[in-house]
């Protein structure tokens, strides 16, 4: 994390700033003039608006976006299986209960 601290980093509207504050989720970035200080999610920020001026910064930082994109593909993935999985498991206990009920009523009929 305090990797980025003291780091310069590029804004596509606020210019050239320099990172004062950081944290697991949230960044804070001092811009000169009337810019003043922003804040900015971390690391997604960098994949829309920042840019490390630290070509070793910039490459670490486009690794750990590319590791939560692909955690959240694994985890998109295993949600949907866990949904085919129970629509499976609903149709199938959805036909036995109607196998049951069809035998129910056989030996219903069989009995009368």
């Amino acid at each position: 994390m305090s990797q980025l601290l003291n780091k310069q980093v590029e804004h596509s509207t606020y210019g050239t700033g320099t990172v004062v504050t950081h944290s697991t989720d949230r960044i804070t970035v001092s811009f000169a003039g009337e810019a003043g200080e922003k804040g900015f999610v971390y690391p997604d920020a960098f994949g829309q608006y920042l840019t490390s001026t630290d070509p070793a910064v910039q490459q670490r930082i486009e690794d750990e976006l590319r590791v939560r994109a692909e955690q959240a593909e694994a985890d998109k993935l295993r949600r949907e299986q866990e949904r085919q999985a129970e629509i499976a498991r609903l149709a199938e206990a959805q036909l036995a209960a109607k196998s049951s009920k069809r035998k129910s009523s056989r030996r219903t009929t069989k009995a009368q």
